[in-house]
């Protein structure tokens, strides 16, 4: 045994020696370099894939919704971001990604030199400087102006250049991606499918949408750190006007159309956008399979009974009445125990039917079930009486259990509603107890909807008022409430029918913050609705209640996130954004 090793040894010192001049010229056989990737256009689109996979989509975990005035949480919803004590040391919805960037940019770099056909060579880059385009905007959202780095850096072959450290300004960010979405347009392909690549329409609608914020932000910010955050006034109105163009190009192209399966059921209607996949009001969104890839809405967010958990994040008291009532009255619900009615949406039936839509009320039927919300029983034989109420956790009053079992007063209270009322929108409802993970509802990520939002404000803004009501108009048509026309259409509408349309999509909060207005909106304590079912008469009250324990508090200086004290460390270039 021992011959026979010294044997091998000596043959594979002799190949080792034989080898050693080349040997480490060799490709490894584990590994596929970069010359095979872009030589062969299915490596080539898996590398793409990759880089789609790695984009920061902000869609059903993202917290933002509950950092707005749309909904709390079953846990009290205390958060750096709610509380007010996000700082150089606690940021929060953070995105500084250059790793990210530069596997962008080389690719870039690398496609071009290519040998694959001009035709793929075109549509890929295409895709990919947008991808790194909305990353920039994405970037400005959270910081302002941020460090510019378009071109891939390798600090062992020459010094970094001190432009790609420090921060541009906000101006130069939002110049970058304009221009950078202006050259691509033409590269994309103007077939809208599938939803889940990039073709010109998502450009266009990147391109709108990164308009009306910076038009927003030179209008109702100021300019400060020598331009690092804030976009000169003077540009207000092109900016404006570049986001309503770009919004027309996606509107008027014909490969878009508003979703209206069941006019006569407006509540369904609305409802199907978000569950129905053939459709073509969907300009981009992330696909899941609930194999492949999956999310945990339904897990987490459907009724208690209906879930494998429920409950997590509740709408607000605050975010139901902020719906317009269809018929254009400025009357708001009744509360109290002299109002009786008939099931949870009694208060509410006024009001837009897409609120019934992205809501769960008591009584309503789901899943061959119905939603119990109510938290209990008065027993007063005649007029409704608080001091009657039994809400014990167990137990029943003629056979009626006192609490629902989606309701606040649960013993697993934290898989329950705190506000009384939960997510509706993006619920699937064809299956029960969806387990986390597989829930196969697709995250949009731009639909024809926005672009007519986008349109409306950018076109009032300017003060072209006939033509803004023209805009917001077909959103408010397909939801069946009241349509404006130039006398009656004002930024408050504008405003509504936007949250009205968007909600629960990752718009509100950045919305608030474009507009200037979180301090106002924001700084409250949040409201819920204790649903009482009184026996005797068979119909329900609704009383106040606080949905949070504390007082929410937004700051000046949270406009924009902090650069913090971690990336200051790392890079004495960058400079911290105002009042840190």
């Amino acid at each position: 045994m021992k011959t026979y090793r010294i044997i091998l040894l000596s043959v594979l010192l002799i190949f080792v020696t034989l080898s050693c001049e080349d040997i480490l010229d060799r490709t490894p056989l584990d590994k596929i370099n970069a010359e095979d990737v872009f030589a062969d256009e299915i490596l080539t689109q898996a590398y793409v894939t990759n880089l789609y996979s790695r984009f920061p989509f902000n869609d059903f975990r993202s917290q933002q919704t509950t950092q707005s005035d749309e909904m709390t949480t079953s846990t009290d919803n205390r958060s750096n971001v709610t509380q007010g004590t996000v700082s150089k040391t606690s940021e929060a919805n953070a995105l500084w990604d250059y790793t990210y960037i530069r596997d962008m940019t080389d690719f870039i770099d690398k496609i071009r030199a290519s040998s694959l056909k001009e035709s793929v060579k075109t549509q890929l880059e295409g895709e990919v400087r947008f991808l790194r385009a909305f990353v920039y905007f994405e970037m400005q959202k959270r910081y302002g102006g941020v460090p510019l780095v378009d071109m891939v850096i390798d600090p062992f072959v020459l010094p970094i250049d001190q432009k790609y450290t420090k921060r541009s300004t906000e101006e130069e960010i939002y110049n970058f991606i304009d221009s950078e979405l202006a050259d691509i347009i033409p590269m994309l392909s103007a077939t809208p499918d599938p939803k889940g690549r990039v073709n010109r329409y998502t450009a266009f609608a990147l391109r709108a949408r990164a308009n009306l914020w910076s038009a927003s932000i030179a209008k109702f910010s100021t300019v400060q750190l020598n331009g690092l955050v804030g976009i000169p006034a003077s540009r207000t109105n092109e900016l404006y006007t570049k986001a309503s163009v770009a919004a027309d190009s996606v509107i008027l192209s014909g490969k878009y159309s508003l979703y209206n399966p069941v006019p006569s059921d407006k509540v369904e209607n609305y409802r199907l956008i978000f569950i129905d996949e053939s459709h073509s009001e969907i300009i981009w969104e992330r696909v899941y399979d609930g194999v492949n890839i999956g999310h945990g809405w339904d897990a987490w967010n459907a009724p208690n009974q209906f879930a494998g958990r429920g409950g997590t994040w509740d709408p607000t008291l605050e975010f139901l009445l902020g719906y317009e009532n269809v018929d254009g009255s400025a009357d708001e619900p009744l509360f109290g125990v002299d109002y009786l009615y008939d099931n949870g949406r009694g208060p509410f039936m006024k009001k837009d039917p897409r609120l019934f839509a992205t809501v769960f009320f008591e009584k309503d039927a789901w899943s061959g079930g119905t939603v119990k919300t109510y938290e209990g029983i008065d027993t007063s034989s005649t007029v409704p009486d608080v001091s009657k109420i039994v809400s014990n956790v167990t137990g029943s009053y003629n056979g009626m259990e006192y609490v629902g079992i989606d309701s606040r007063t649960q013993v697993k209270d934290d898989f329950s509603t705190n506000s009384g009322f939960l997510p509706k929108k993006f619920t699937d409802g064809r299956n029960i107890q969806i387990p986390d993970g597989q829930s196969i509802t697709n995250w949009p990520l731009f639909r024809l909807a926005e672009m007519y939002l986008t349109k409306a404000e950018a076109e009032f803004e300017m003060g072209h008022l006939a033509i803004a009501a023209a805009a917001l108009n077909p959103t408010r048509q397909r939801a069946g409430i009241t349509l404006v026309d130039e006398t009656t259409i004002t930024r408050d509408l504008v405003r509504t029918e936007r949250r009205s349309e968007l909600a629960f999509e990752n718009f509100r909060y950045w919305d608030l913050r474009r507009w200037r207005v979180s301090e106002t909106v924001l700084n409250h304590r949040f409201q819920g609705l204790r649903i009482i079912y009184h026996y005797a008469s068979g119909k329900y009250y609704f009383l106040p209640i606080f949905c949070e324990s504390f007082t929410r508090t937004f700051l000046a200086a949270h406009y924009y996130n902090p650069i913090t004290d971690s990336r200051l460390n790392n890079n004495p270039d960058l400079i911290e954004n105002p009042l840190y």
